[in-house]
């Protein structure tokens, strides 16, 4: 069977954490090759290229220049890079994975997008939240009807530490210049909304129409130019609506996502924990549903076998990679870096793809509205945003260059 040999460009914390042991182990289980790493931290590059036993370069094209047989690269870097590094891969005439968000504005995206095509080559962008397990059970039960339509999809999330205070003497303050210190961290509302905008949209099962929002800045650090807390309500074609909260300031609220359908309802506190609090109605009453986790151990390690939901007739979603010692958070970035090597292997469309650029639309979308007043924005957003024209402004003044040169 031809495996896919596949590279790592970006070695930080995300790497270091998912991406990383994630390739690795997969390449241990014969499912990939795992042929080299990059980091612009040479020193870094070399510490991980021998902690995993691959070649390790400081320069992406000096790796792709001596690795011909590289067919997809793995892109684990800051936001504002994602595009120039894609573009790059893509002129060498390899498969492209970028992390979420796919890029930090729609002309970014559309960067990888065209040089992709140019070049013949599929891109795949890194969005895990809807490939870890209990995601995919859940997308498994809106697909065969058993909450019925899906009139809501609400997520409330609180961000960083249980308490932060506010200022009492802070105005707060809406989206301004600058909008980035186009570091690593592309904002709130392009971090976490990148991924809730997807799972709202996968969840509704529907295309989102239009977007009212309101982002605010408490922090007084002028360092800090990123804002605190946001709201977006999604009208999606359907007749759906997604609600989408976040903050870094105050103290922590509920935690929870609740996806409301006509014939039952998902209300779960932790999104991410090892329950699904299911209720539907049964002969007209509304019923818990019992869901089962089964687990088993591979090399000592704690590792989801499947789940299955008690419904007539019961569901079950089967972990992939139940033979691999990859813990369920992983599951989603096993799942994503396999899309991009199946797609260079058998030259398929990965999973996702276009859709890293509509979460991005739709941050775009929650931005603009939140400058505007909280006028609703339509989509698919015809032209630049104002949103988008400040940031490549911003860009432009501290580095001399257009962001997409």
């Amino acid at each position: 069977m031809k495996l896919a040999k596949v590279a790592v460009v970006g070695c930080g914390r995300p790497s270091q954490r998912w991406h990383l042991p994630t390739v690795a182990e997969l390449a241990r289980r014969g499912r990939i090759e795992f042929v080299a790493l990059c980091d612009i931290d040479a020193e870094l590059a070399e510490r991980m290229g021998r902690e995993y036993g691959v070649p390790h370069y400081a320069d992406v094209e000096q790796m792709l220049d001596r690795h011909e047989d590289i067919m997809a690269v793995d892109i684990v870097t800051g936001d504002p890079t994602h595009h120039a590094i894609a573009r790059l891969v893509a002129e060498h005439g390899r498969h492209v994975m970028v992390e979420k968000p796919m890029a930090v504005t729609l002309r970014c995206c559309d960067v990888i997008v065209d040089a992709c095509r140019r070049n013949g080559v599929h891109f795949e962008v890194a969005e895990n939240y809807f490939r870890m397990p209990k995601q995919r059970a859940i997308l498994k039960l809106i697909a065969a009807g058993v909450l019925g339509d899906i009139v809501r999809v609400h997520f409330v999330e609180p961000k960083g530490k249980r308490f932060r205070p506010f200022d009492a003497n802070v105005e707060p303050r809406g989206v301004s210049r600058p909008v980035s210190q186009f570091t690593s961290y592309s904002g709130l509302f392009m971090d976490m909304g990148a991924h809730r905008f997807s799972q709202i949209r996968l969840y509704a099962r529907s295309e989102p129409r239009r977007i009212v929002a309101s982002l605010k800045k408490y922090r007084p650090d002028p360092e800090f130019v990123h804002e605190d807390w946001g709201h977006a309500m999604v009208d999606f074609d359907n007749g759906a609506v997604g609600v989408y909260e976040t903050s870094r300031l105050g103290e922590e609220t509920l935690r929870y996502c609740q996806i409301a359908g006509t014939r039952g309802r998902i209300l779960d506190h932790d999104p991410f924990g090892p329950q699904l609090p299911l209720r539907m109605l049964v002969d007209g009453e509304m019923r818990d549903i019992p869901v089962e986790f089964e687990r088993c151990r591979v090399d000592g390690l704690d590792v989801l076998s499947r789940i299955v939901v008690h419904t007539d007739p019961p569901l079950t979603y089967e972990n992939p990679y139940a033979d691999c010692a990859i813990d369920d958070w992983s599951i989603g970035h096993a799942e994503e870096i396999m899309s991009i090597a199946n797609a260079a292997v058998n030259d398929e469309p990965p999973e996702y793809g276009l859709g890293g650029r509509r979460d991005v639309e739709m941050a775009m979308a929650a931005y603009e509205s939140s400058i505007q007043g909280m006028r609703p924005i339509g989509i698919p957003i015809d032209g630049m945003t104002s949103y988008e024209q400040m940031l490549h402004d911003d860009y432009a003044d501290r580095f001399g260059k257009s962001i997409t040169a």
